[in-house]
């Protein structure tokens, strides 16, 4: 048995590098796509522009975590009790489960879709921005399409192949988005050309997520699907872990959306300039849950909670590694980052910071959350709920009295105390504590880097020339020679291990 453990974790394992790699291939080529965007986005539509459409893309981000119904993670569990009901006598096929899926959210799309397109339409100027209120009204559409795409990705996933969402993600969306912005810019488009480059992403990225479906699922059995009465039941059994999505997708823009209202479209599109940098360490952490989701369902149901909290940390090392190299950059040289997508989006450099100190600290510690997933969802709810609540009251307070930093300084709050709270209500639910050792080695590497950082970026002035790539360079070189060092001295690894294989 110990030896069929051994051999089942190592495939668990193989897999997992195996998906990094692809992962790690896409996350650079989405990085490239991300910055040639923003630069577009800057120079050719300014910061009143960028900053409607930031908040626009927000609201319908945060539409999706509700309009999804949690289906993006807990379509594993769904697809593997499926099998599970095959070995007693059942001949459903899987891809009715997904079709159960998509009717839901397609269904969900559509309604809070109109809603949004009433509210833009009617809501008078003095209320909400005309630029906003254009914006809002176009994109709400695209709910049905962000919340298909999760769907359908999700289920090529459970069947162990990522190149589907590595490529979507990664290139097709990205760069169908680029292209249409500025191809509708070039053809005049100048106020609503962001929301058409969005339109195109989102078009081409479900047309080739239905190609993806239709490779993985070959078999459709459409004659014999019937929705019945389970759809209803399946949605009672997601309320939970929606309102936790919904409550974080709302947690997670809430800051963009005060700045709108306190500071004005201006540094709407300053603040979202900086989250729009800070978006690639969260595409980092999301692009590890594709590969984690279904192995943290199997390791619970096969190996238990305490192997599950393990496995985890290693998860964890690997994703605080990655995002602590980003702090340290955007230490060094954010500001001259910023100015480089237009004049005066440097003012964002503290509100950057700030920012990705705190998707570090999520990214790392938000593992936590598949546990709550699969076996405490309103414990989860629970905890998402008392920090979004630190996070209004802070937001509220500080952006006014402290502008964008101050709206960053919020969610950096609440994102600490909702890490406090799951590790207390991980202890004392479920008796587990997930250990910290593993996180050592990258936070010794960012604090020798940061010293480096800090050091160099007071020599620097706004422009982005030799001294901002030297400075990169050294930042990267302390981080990365320290980091292998404290590995080395530890005796530990960067890969993920300790899942078990389905």
């Amino acid at each position: 048995m110990a030896r069929d453990d051994t051999h089942q974790g190592g495939i668990a394992d193989r897999m997992i590098l195996r998906g990094a790699f692809s992962t790690a291939l896409g996350f650079v080529i989405r990085l490239g796509a991300r910055f040639l965007f923003l630069f577009v986005a800057g120079r050719l539509f300014g910061a009143a522009r960028f900053g409607a459409y930031s908040i626009a893309v927000a609201v319908l981000e945060a539409c999706v975590a509700l309009t999804g119904l949690s289906l993006k993670k807990t379509l594993f569990q769904l697809l593997d009790r499926n099998v599970e009901a095959r070995a007693t006598g059942s001949d459903r096929p899987d891809f009715h489960v997904v079709l159960d899926a998509v009717l839901l959210v397609l269904t969900a799309s559509a309604a809070v879709a109109a809603l949004i397109m009433g509210a833009a339409a009617l809501i008078p100027p003095s209320t909400l921005a005309g630029s906003t209120a254009r914006a809002l009204f176009w994109i709400a559409p695209m709910i049905a399409g962000q919340a298909l795409a999760d769907i359908l990705f999700a289920a090529t996933r459970w069947t162990h192949v990522v190149k589907y969402e590595v490529v979507g993600r990664s290139i097709v969306e990205p760069y169908s988005l680029l292209a249409g912005t500025v191809a509708a810019y070039l053809l005049g488009y100048e106020r609503t050309g962001l929301i058409i480059g969005y339109w195109v992403g989102n078009i081409m990225l479900n047309g080739y997520a239905l190609y993806a479906i239709r490779r993985c699922f070959p078999h459709f059995a459409l004659r014999s699907y019937r929705p019945g009465r389970r759809l209803i039941t399946l949605l009672r059994e997601l309320l939970p872990n929606t309102g936790t999505d919904v409550i974080n997708g709302v947690f997670t823009r809430l800051d963009l959306y005060l700045v709108g209202i306190f500071l004005g479209n201006h540094w709407a599109g300053i603040y979202g300039m900086a989250q729009q940098l800070r978006t690639p360490l969260r595409h980092a952490r999301q692009s590890f849950d594709s590969l984690l989701v279904p192995m943290v369902a199997r390791t619970l149901s096969v190996s238990g909670q305490a192997r599950t909290v393990t496995a985890l940390a290693t998860a964890a090392r690997l994703i605080l590694s990655v995002q602590t190299a980003f702090l340290v950059a955007f230490v060094a040289v954010g500001g001259q980052l910023l100015e480089l997508f237009g004049a005066g989006f440097s003012a964002g450099y503290l509100a950057l910071i700030l920012l990705t100190v705190a998707e570090a600290v999520q990214g790392t510690f938000g593992l936590g959350d598949f546990l709550f997933v699969y076996l405490r969802p309103k414990s989860g709810l629970l905890i998402m709920l008392a920090s979004f609540i630190v996070c209004v009251a802070a937001a509220i307070s500080f952006t006014p009295r402290f502008g964008v930093a101050g709206a960053a300084g919020a969610v950096l709050l609440a994102t600490m105390v909702q890490a406090a709270l799951r590790r207390l209500v991980l202890r004392a639910q479920l008796g587990v504590r997930a250990p910290l050792a593993p996180l050592w080695p990258p936070l010794l590497a960012g604090a020798a880097a940061l010293t480096v950082a800090l050091a160099m970026h007071r020599g620097l002035n706004t422009g982005f020339g030799m001294a901002t790539v030297l400075a990169f360079v050294a930042t990267a070189a302390v981080y990365g020679g320290v980091l292998f060092a404290s590995l080395r001295l530890t005796g530990q690894k960067l890969a993920i291990s300790g899942f078990a294989a389905g």
